[in-house]
């Protein structure tokens, strides 16, 4: 690789922290449409469902990866980690780019 990325350790975390919630709201949206509601998966995981309400509308901002898996294993789903490299980001409107900005390495 001859370029390095220009992204701060705070904005990694951080789209880090976004992706986890997005995947948590995909999931929960689908089952609470379906009439899943927040006590019964605070039951099903153990939980105060407050504690869960919390988690589920964002403010829990210390989620770890086994609570995103607990919650997600609780609304029947499996989390899936995977991983692409920036060159291979396709940018709507811009074609196959890196998805953040990139300086040449001399």
């Amino acid at each position: 690789m001859t370029t390095t990325l220009k992204r701060t350790e705070g904005t990694i975390k951080a789209e880090a922290r976004q992706r986890a919630f997005s995947v948590l709201r995909k999931a929960w949206k689908r089952r609470s449409a379906e009439g899943f509601t927040a006590q019964e998966l605070a039951n099903v995981l153990g939980r105060d469902k407050a504690q869960v309400s919390r988690v589920l509308n964002g403010h829990s901002p210390t989620m770890t990866l086994e609570t995103l898996a607990l919650f997600l294993d609780g609304m029947g789903y499996r989390l899936r980690i995977d991983c692409e490299a920036d060159e291979d980001v396709v940018v709507p409107n811009r074609g196959t780019l890196s998805a953040f900005e990139r300086e040449e390495v001399a």
